[in-house]
């Protein structure tokens, strides 16, 4: 059966109750007696201060119904969990607000305040460094700059992970953030940190590597393996016996504009990385990786190729061998930029596979290497395949999506773009051989060849389908989409229909 909405739990109707009484009822006792006995989960005696807080600060929040006079009820020493939603919440926090939970909740240990633009660097300085437990903090997209790091290095010393893209944070931050400065006091038990779009150069990122000993994950827009090279040089340069990093991902590409390729025989540096689990890597460097190498990614489970510039027709003759070295292994694959690609390959060297990416594809292989077997793509989800070349022949993609289609049973995200080939006739014949019985999310871009008849024939066979969305695709309009909502709402399915590509990315 297709998802329906779920009625609300006893747990929530109380929550809810209680949640829109108004200011003058918050005092009254019965909120503090009977409303913990409700929403324990558990048959033991219900510790009030320890639950009864959390759940309906988190409430509030989820229900879009938090106003700022809550915030002098519901901040409690007990709270551990400071989740905030820009969307639902979004004029909640000022420097007042941020100062009450600064001092009323000191057991913080996750708080999360992603994309809260409009909070003055005091409030977000408030809610980074006062909390001496803190273990997760989110401050994306928020004001936070190298000051505010400074005082962080003092003031959370458990921290573990960081997510800071898109802040004011420069290397002086991190030098900070890592110790590195006068005090030497940092955050030094971070295991995750993100720092996209921050302006942070690769001296700043080599010191940081160097100095978080705990660091697995990390995200960037630089190129990290021409910061490991860089590292690994230092230690043949010296003499020195490699030290082994943590890290779990490293990436050989930049996402940044006018980055050059680093030379082949820069993944070398990949010796310093015993534990990886994703890496990227263009394609010229994939015949670099000798034996030695491969026995020592023996985790590694996610692979990005990109092709470089002023090369073609390589995924057959390049990338294709090499995954016949590593396929085996592979969950997720995502290729950039191929003019030449071969998923029936991908199916036979990647037997495993769950997760294909296709971006900034220039065309298929006109001559697929290998037949597709009936065993293939037996545990793909998510398939996602982006054409930017409009003069690709159409039908090299209709082969290989066909066969892919047909033989993915357990298929739960299809994001198609530029895709004229996926059209009504072509899922009708797809159709015949797998029902889509998993699949939950639909996306579709620049496919002007399909219509409202396949969303409604999925609808009635795919259990899980609950989104679509929608852009630029001529036979599926506004109106239409409407009334795919509306067909939705009469049978009570959970179902949501996004009219464009850009509302989708939040």
């Amino acid at each position: 059966m297709p998802l329906l909405k779920s009625p609300p739990t006893l747990e929530y109707s109380c929550l809810d109750v209680v949640c829109r009484l108004p200011q003058e009822e918050w005092d009254r006792p019965h909120i503090a007696t009977w409303l913990p006995k409700i929403t324990s989960n558990t048959g033991q005696p219900y510790n009030i201060s320890a639950n009864l807080y959390q759940a309906l600060l988190d409430h509030l929040i989820q229900t879009e119904q938090l106003q700022t006079w809550h915030l002098e009820q519901v901040a409690h020493e007990s709270l551990q969990s400071l989740r905030f939603d820009f969307q639902k919440s979004l004029h909640v926090l000022d420097n007042d607000s941020a100062l009450l939970i600064s001092m009323r909740c000191p057991n913080l240990q996750d708080v999360y305040l992603n994309s809260y633009t409009q909070l003055p660097l005091l409030g977000v300085s408030f809610l980074m460094c006062s909390f001496p437990q803190l273990r997760i903090l989110d401050i994306t997209r928020t004001k936070a700059d190298d000051q505010a790091m400074a005082m962080m290095a003092n003031a959370c010393p458990e921290l573990q992970q960081l997510d800071m893209s898109s802040t004011n944070v420069t290397d002086i931050g991190l030098f900070e953030l890592c110790g590195l400065r006068e005090s030497g006091k940092g955050c030094k038990k971070i295991n995750r940190l993100m720092i996209h779009n921050i302006q942070v150069t690769l001296f700043g990122l080599s010191y940081v590597i160097k100095a978080l000993k705990q660091l697995v994950q990390l995200g960037t827009d630089l190129n990290t393996g021409l910061v490991l090279y860089g590292i690994y040089h230092d230690f043949l340069l010296h003499d020195l016996p490699l030290s082994p990093l943590k890290l779990d991902g490293v990436s050989f590409s930049s996402r940044l504009l006018g980055s050059l390729p680093v030379p082949a025989s820069y993944i070398q540096a990949l010796r310093l990385c015993p534990n990886l689990t994703i890496l990227g890597l263009r394609s010229a460097m994939l015949s670099n990786v000798d034996e030695e190498m491969l026995q020592s990614l023996s985790l590694l489970d996610t692979l990005e190729v990109e092709e470089d510039e002023y090369r073609q027709l390589t995924f057959q003759t390049e990338v294709v061998p090499f995954l016949s070295r590593v396929g085996t292994r592979m969950l997720m694959v995502t290729f950039k930029g191929f003019s030449d690609v071969d998923l029936l390959a991908v199916s036979v060297h990647c037997p495993y596979v769950r997760d294909i990416t296709l971006e900034n594809v220039q065309g298929f292989a006109e001559q697929p290497a290998q037949l597709v077997t009936d065993c293939a793509f037996q545990d793909l989800e998510s398939l996602v395949i982006e054409i930017v070349n409009n003069e690709a022949p159409q039908e090299p993609v209709r082969f290989q999506l066909e066969r892919v289609l047909k033989n993915a049973p357990n298929l739960s995200m299809l994001h198609l773009w530029g895709v004229d080939c996926f059209t009504d006739d072509f899922m009708t014949d797809v159709m015949k051989y797998n029902t889509f019985e998993f699949l939950s999310s639909l996306r579709l871009m620049e496919c002007h060849g399909v219509s409202r008849k396949t969303i409604e024939a999925l609808m009635d066979t795919a259990d899980y389908f609950c989104e679509v969305i929608v852009d630029t695709c001529e036979k599926l309009k506004k109106p239409d989409l409407e009334d795919i909502q509306k067909l939705a709402g009469s049978k009570n399915l959970s179902f949501s229909v996004i009219q464009s590509w850009k509302l989708s990315s939040n």
